[in-house]
């Protein structure tokens, strides 16, 4: 502090005096520091104009152009030297270059893994690429038109093997088949199908009572329009649902039986009633269709029959057994009370007429003494009366098949077909036979003799049971109701009626032009409990089995409701089941469409059969141990991955792997591969439980 007031001081004797004699100083320092910045402000407002004028002509006069050069200096680069870069800290020569060995090194060992690392990316979309081309040349292949020309996949050596791509996993994964030319499902088998489903539907959750199979049938079988048939495949159905309606809340076996004979009576006169109406519909002249009431109807259809005129009064047995074959039991009673004939007799104290109202009150059954009363009025009386002839003969005759229908004996029974104006027809004989059918006096007969041996009446045949009609008909055989084939729904529909469920679907499956209906027949039949003893059912089984097989190649699911049914028909116990799926997998390959893909994606149509999941494993796994067990991998494989059981199915794959490459491996240790061939590197492959994986089982690639 004391040097600087000292400088100070000197400094103002300098500028107050001049003692060293040198030039004064006439203007302080903030003087000379403001000049000096008046100075600093003029420079910097100069016109830069002048000065660029003035560069350009010194350029000029050196023949340099300016804009050239300003181009120039704005490309202008400085380059780093080594120096710059590498730091020159080294105290010697060698380790320097040492130092530069080492970076330039790394940087080209760090440009070749990326060269690598491309080149490998580029390699496995090649691969793909070339995979994808495959494959869809494969499809495009299976989806040609039959006759379109298509070259044969050749054969390769197991040399070979490790450089062509073989999915393992790939074939089945989605149930893909070969799409042949299949023929389209008519409209008749698709609405057949949508029954099945929901027959299936009502089977898996326990409501089988509820759903009505036979009338869903019926409904999707419309009627043909076709009337040279005497008999389609929509009548045999109304039958079938005629016969079923019985059953609602029947238990027992005899009352089930006598509920389907009053089920197939009740077709058959309905059936009557629709023909008498056809044929006065034929002959408006003779009929009565301008009159609603039955008994006209019943009448003119009776004077049809005959060329002269005559009386309805001289047809009244005529019209009696036309109303009881038309099932207007009301309508025979009536016309029976205005018969006024002196050769009537009485039948245990009682008239025909009232015996008649009995008969239609107490359901078509009469006890054991008045049918031996009518069969004694017929034996003595009727049938032995050859006296009359002309109309009042078959009169006669139509009074002692009224007579005989009532008795439900199969004697006189017997002696009524052979008359031919009277029985006429295969369904004549039928609900004159079924008639015959009365399992309550059967058993009720058959107490009676028990007890009192002489009970029984001589003027009545042995009781006529649905087991002596089934006996009959097998007997007669096929060609006897057929026509020697030529109408063979009406051997089915006689069969149906005698209660021979299983012998008419058996009919029909061998049949090619029934073999769809008899099908679902056997479903139908199934589901209302008429098609037991099960123990006998193989040959139905295999029926419906076949029919779903059949859809393997087109829809598989389709199929499963079939085999489902088959499995039903029999016992539908788990070992069934278990058997059927595992056929049907190894038929279709289609493991995604029937198992399930996994994960949150499709269950598979598995999953409608067995809701629950535990027992749904249970199932795929016990599947998938029999078809280890038989030698058939690739289906215990896609079982026990949907199960799922990955152990299991790595244990699998790895036997695949093993047979795979077994005879590469043992080809090259032969030597049997030439030195260009053998691979670089030994082959990875890779087994990855993924989606995106799923396509690439085996990648074999070599890094030369």
């Amino acid at each position: 502090m004391d040097q600087w007031d000292q400088l100070l001081a000197s400094s103002e004797g300098l500028v107050q005096g001049n003692p060293l004699g040198m030039p004064r100083v006439s203007r302080t320092i903030n003087q000379v520091q403001q000049l000096s910045e008046k100075m600093v402000s003029k420079v910097q407002h100069r016109d830069t104009t002048t000065d660029g004028l003035a560069s350009a002509r010194l350029l000029a006069q050196q023949g340099l152009n300016q804009r050239q050069l300003s181009k120039a200096l704005s490309k202008f680069e400085m380059k780093p030297t080594y120096e710059d870069v590498y730091q020159t800290q080294h105290p010697s020569v060698d380790e320097y270059l040492r130092h530069v060995q080492q970076s330039t090194l790394l940087s080209a060992i760090q440009e070749a893994q990326k060269d690598a690392v491309s080149a490998f990316d580029d390699f496995m979309d090649e691969c793909m690429e070339r995979d994808w081309a495959q494959d869809r040349g494969r499809l495009v292949g299976q989806l040609m038109p039959i006759g379109a020309s298509s070259k044969p996949q050749q054969s390769l050596p197991a040399t070979q093997i490790r450089n062509q791509p073989a999915p393992l996993l790939l074939q089945g994964v989605n149930g893909a088949t070969p799409m042949e030319a299949q023929p389209q499902r008519s409209e008749q088998a698709n609405r057949y199908a949508e029954v099945v489903r929901a027959v299936n539907k009502v089977l898996v959750t326990g409501s089988q009572d509820l759903y009505d199979a036979v009338n869903a049938f019926l409904a999707a079988c419309p009627e043909e329009d076709n009337a040279d048939k005497k008999m389609t495949v929509h009548k045999a159905w109304v039958l079938l649902s005629t016969m079923a309606a019985q059953l609602k809340g029947v238990v027992s076996a005899p009352d089930r039986t006598a509920a389907l004979v009053v089920g197939a009576r009740a077709f058959l006169e309905q059936s009557y009633q629709q023909y008498i109406r056809s044929k006065l519909q034929e002959r408006r002249s003779q009929g009565a269709l301008s009159s609603s009431n039955t008994l006209d109807q019943l009448q003119a259809f009776a004077r049809m029959s005959h060329q002269e005129h005559v009386d309805d009064k001289d047809l009244a047995w005529q019209v009696v057994f036309l109303a009881l074959r038309a099932g207007h039991t009301g309508v025979a009673v009536k016309v029976a009370k205005g018969i006024r004939d002196p050769s009537s007799g009485v039948m245990g104290h009682s008239t025909f007429e009232e015996v008649l109202e009995r008969w239609r009150v107490t359901g078509h059954s009469l006890s054991q003494q008045q049918r031996s009363n009518i069969a004694k009025e017929c034996t003595t009386n009727l049938l032995g009366d050859h006296s009359q002839t002309g109309l009042k003969a078959l009169q006669h005759k139509y009074r002692v098949a009224a007579h005989a229908v009532l008795a439900a004996d199969s004697g006189l029974a017997d002696q009524v077909a052979k008359e031919a104006g009277i029985i006429g027809t295969i369904e004549d004989f039928m609900w004159l036979k079924l008639h015959l059918v009365q399992p309550s006096l059967a058993a009720s007969m058959s107490t009676s003799n028990r007890q009192s041996p002489t009970a029984t009446s001589s003027m009545l045949s042995p009781p006529y049971s649905i087991t002596t009609l089934q006996e009959e008909v097998l007997h007669w055989g096929p060609a006897f109701f057929s026509q020697d084939g030529a109408q063979p729904l009406v051997y089915v529909v006689v069969l149906l009626m005698s209660q021979h469920f299983r012998k008419a679907v058996e009919y029909m499956g061998d049949q090619a032009g029934l073999r769809e209906h008899g099908t679902h027949m056997a479903i139908a039949c199934n589901h209302h409990k008429l098609l037991s003893p099960e123990e006998q059912n193989q040959k139905v089984r295999q029926i419906i089995q076949q029919y779903g097989q059949d859809l393997t190649a087109t829809d598989a699911r389709l199929a499963l409701e079939y085999y489902w049914q088959a499995a039903a028909v029999v016992d539908a116990s788990q070992a069934v089941k278990e058997d059927l799926l595992r056929q049907l997998l190894i038929e279709s390959k289609a493991y995604g469409s029937l198992l399930g893909s996994g994960g949150v994606g499709d269950p598979g149509a598995l999953s409608s059969f067995i809701p629950d999941a535990s027992e749904r494993q249970r199932m795929m796994e016990a599947v998938g141990d029999a078809c280890e067990q038989q030698g058939q991998l690739e289906t215990a494989r896609e079982l026990y991955l949907a199960a799922p059981n990955p152990c299991a199915a790595l244990r699998i794959m790895n036997r695949q792997l093993s047979d795979l490459i077994k005879p590469a491996i043992a080809d090259e240790a032969a030597g049997m591969l030439p030195p260009h061939a053998k691979p670089h590197a030994t082959p990875c492959m890779h087994y990855v439980c993924t989606p995106r994986r799923l396509q690439y089982q085996r990648c074999s690639h070599h890094l030369k």
